[in-house]
């Protein structure tokens, strides 16, 4: 899949949040034993954790998971390779929910071996984003690609979500960070979102990005874009230096009811401080 897919762009996230609102945060979990872990409570969707670090990697290590590193998120990659995984080991029904029969057969395999540790996926991951100018401090959600080629989305209006097909903030290349613009119930905005201003930004301002490191980078705007769902969007997820960038993704425009959609996605592009 190429990320510069119109069909991606057009489907990137809706930045509205239809449901009730759920405090979620970016916490950083003990070391996760090298060898052998033991599971010990259910996991979910929104579950994070030093379990969800372990089961996203036995999913890897044994191929039912499609992502490169664990996230310490259970989102919906995570439900789906493990639905696999269970339906392969005669657990029925196949549901994606890591409760007791998962707990215990998953405990059984004396051969479980995790390769990686929280500290290192936590440590590499974005924390906090930081936009003074608009009174901005949000914790960070990991999102991956849903099986419908949809990107997930952060699963509250108040934080931001980076994208783990994109590089990590700081990194050379692009780095992607998406947020919600508004939750809408029955058609009228209720709360605005994390992103609601961001449309004030102005080429110059500057935000920062904070690790669970404590490490901080800056960057500063460099343009800002609105694009058709269906434009070519190639230079959103792409650059061509070696620097690093870091782009801010959400929607604006007219709200379209029948499809659950605003008209326009707001880029905002901005460039790491060297």
């Amino acid at each position: 899949m190429k990320l510069h897919d119109k069909k991606l762009f057009s489907l990137l996230l809706l930045s509205v949040f239809f449901t009730g609102t759920i405090a979620y945060g970016q916490n950083a979990s003990s070391p996760v034993s090298a060898k052998n872990f033991t599971f010990t409570r259910n996991l979910t969707l929104g579950t994070q954790g030093s379990d969800v670090v372990a089961l996203q990697q036995f999913l890897i290590t044994d191929g039912f998971l499609k992502i490169s590193t664990s996230t310490d998120y259970f989102g919906s990659l995570t439900k789906t390779a493990l639905s696999a995984w269970q339906a392969s080991v005669g657990i029925s029904p196949s549901s994606g929910f890591f409760g007791p029969i998962s707990i215990k057969k998953i405990n059984e395999n004396a051969t479980t071996t995790i390769i990686t540790t929280t500290a290192d996926v936590i440590n590499k991951s974005p924390a906090h984003l930081i936009i003074p100018k608009l009174g901005i401090n949000a914790n960070f959600q990991n999102e991956g690609m849903a099986p419908d080629g949809t990107m997930e989305v952060p699963n509250n209006i108040y934080d931001v979500g980076w994208f783990t097909g994109s590089v990590e903030p700081g990194k050379k290349g692009v780095s992607i960070i998406i947020g919600h613009v508004a939750q809408i119930r029955g058609g009228v905005v209720t709360k605005p979102g994390v992103f609601s201003n961001l449309n004030t930004l102005i080429i110059g301002d500057t935000l920062s990005v904070i690790d669970s490191a404590g490490a901080t980078t800056t960057f500063v705007v460099r343009a800002i874009r609105s694009y058709d769902p269906n434009a070519d969007a190639s230079d959103v997820f792409t650059s061509t230096d070696n620097n690093a960038h870091l782009n801010l993704i959400t929607c604006e425009g007219t709200w379209n009811a029948t499809q659950a959609s605003y008209s326009q996605r707001l880029v905002v592009f901005t460039d790491a401080v060297q």
